[in-house]
């Protein structure tokens, strides 16, 4: 139990590192909020829903819903520091709020959700089966569990993919479509909703190769200009190398090994 809490943490303070909001931005997923919302019109969210967001990080997604859908959102995230942003990021008024706890055993009450969302994040749950049990017991009978995440085919992630950079995409154990598919069926929902969104994985690489280029540029001119070798970080070491990592997953994603979906579940009676 003591090493799966420490895996927790830091997987939570690695999605609060420079190098996720490099890759992912304020939303840390594919798509951004076009998604988040795409997902929320998918789930059917109405006005005074009350939703639960699994691994909230700093809310964006959150207030992003409560906005659009005129609904209130609790978020959940198992870092601190992410709940405590998230917290004074709020607009006065917010419909959104935060709550520190861990997806596997969540602080609320059984039955009393009309939703829940889960956004890229389901991958990187240890015991993913009691997460999504946790979901069904806070549900009422008929409430609509929104899951999008990364899809991956077994046996194809390079070995250089699997530290840091693979776990920030969603990577490192992340299930194929038809696994998260059997993942919510055996939890106690019935599909109502698949979307394959890839593309969005392909907008993202093409996003990070021009942040990196710019870095790497406004670096070597910082020590051209200064004519003094400096040393390097971990982050910089991690994004000197990220060029070719990412032509790596930009042929996972060509070849169909690499994918990003969407998913809707109807709580089952």
């Amino acid at each position: 139990m003591q090493n799966e809490a420490i895996a927790k943490a830091c997987c939570a303070d690695l999605y609060q590192s420079d190098m996720a909001k490099l890759i992912m931005g304020d939303s840390l997923h594919p798509g951004g909020l076009g998604l988040t919302n795409k997902l929320g019109r998918l789930m059917g969210l109405q006005a005074g829903n009350l939703v639960a967001d699994l691994a909230s990080a700093q809310g964006t997604s959150a207030q992003a819903l409560s906005r659009v859908f005129h609904c209130s959102v609790l978020g959940v995230e198992f870092g601190a520091a992410a709940v405590r942003s998230a917290c004074n990021a709020a607009p006065e008024g917010s419909t959104a709020h935060f709550v520190q706890g861990d997806a596997e055993s969540l602080p609320m009450r059984s039955a009393v959700f009309d939703a829940a969302v889960c956004e890229c994040s389901m991958s990187l749950f240890i015991n993913k089966a009691q997460a999504v049990a946790e979901v069904a017991r806070l549900l009422r009978p008929g409430g609509k569990f929104g899951l999008s995440d990364v899809t991956i085919e077994p046996g194809s992630l390079p070995a250089d993919l699997e530290g840091e950079l693979g776990q920030v995409l969603c990577m490192t154990d992340a299930l194929t479509a038809d696994g998260y598919v059997a993942l919510l069926e055996e939890g106690g929902f019935t599909i109502t909703e698949r979307l394959d969104a890839s593309g969005e994985i392909a907008k993202i690489l093409d996003e990070v190769e021009g942040k990196l280029a710019a870095f790497l540029a406004l670096q070597n001119m910082s020590s051209s200009t200064s004519g003094v070798s400096t040393s390097t970080t971990s982050i910089e070491s991690q994004l000197e190398q990220a060029p070719g990592l990412v032509t790596k997953v930009r042929k996972m994603v060509r070849a169909g090994d690499l994918g990003y979906w969407l998913f809707v579940g109807e709580k089952r009676p």
